[in-house]
């Protein structure tokens, strides 16, 4: 599956399971195949643009093109005006990712003992969790998480754990304790309204 498409693809599996659809349900309400839609959601086959909106459009969801500068101020719309019995997914789409990056640490603690280091990444994650990640440090994240998956049983683990520790802390800081953006004025002229 296409990176661009799987996060797009993951919020609507979770609005369906939240909403308490099946994915049978799901194919009759879109008109595609159970099958069709678990190969989608298990990233088996890359859906196309009509059989997408198709599955959203059975959830009650829509599909729009936004200008990117607008995406806050849509965002926040949305927040706005979102009842409790509605799925939104307007703020980080990685939440299942961090979710399970936060199992692995527990479940490192559980078997290994705590350490400042698994304390370290467990508060990182937590602060990462609440921020809009750009695609690369969403994907300096997932890259820290499957180092992490990956040596947690070895010899080795505990430099690895710093290491990681530390990587996931400059993150946070470097998110932080960033320069704030650049005051836009409240309104321009144009060059031909030098005049007015």
């Amino acid at each position: 599956m296409a990176y661009q498409s799987e996060s797009l693809i993951a919020q609507a599996r979770e609005i369906r399971e939240a909403s308490g659809v099946s994915q049978r349900a799901l194919s009759e309400r879109a008109g595609l195949t159970q099958s069709h839609i678990s190969q989608i959601e298990s990233g088996k086959m890359e859906p196309g643009l009509s059989s997408f909106i198709d599955m959203t459009r059975a959830l009650d969801l829509e599909v729009m093109l936004v200008p990117k500068k607008l995406v806050p101020a849509v965002l926040g719309l949305v927040k706005a005006q979102a009842t409790p019995d509605m799925h939104i997914h307007a703020g980080q789409p990685n939440d299942k990712r961090f979710a399970r990056a936060e199992r692995l640490v527990k479940k490192m603690k559980h078997l290994y003992g705590s350490s400042a280091d698994l304390d370290r990444i467990e508060d990182t994650l937590r602060f990462l969790r609440r921020v809009n990640l750009s695609d690369q440090e969403m994907q300096l994240v997932r890259e820290l998480m499957a180092r992490l998956e990956r040596y947690q049983a070895s010899a080795q683990a505990a430099p690895i754990v710093r290491d990681i520790a530390q990587n996931l802390q400059r993150l946070r800081n470097s998110i932080a304790h960033a320069a704030p953006p650049e005051p836009r004025p409240a309104y321009s002229l144009d060059d031909g309204d030098a005049n007015a």
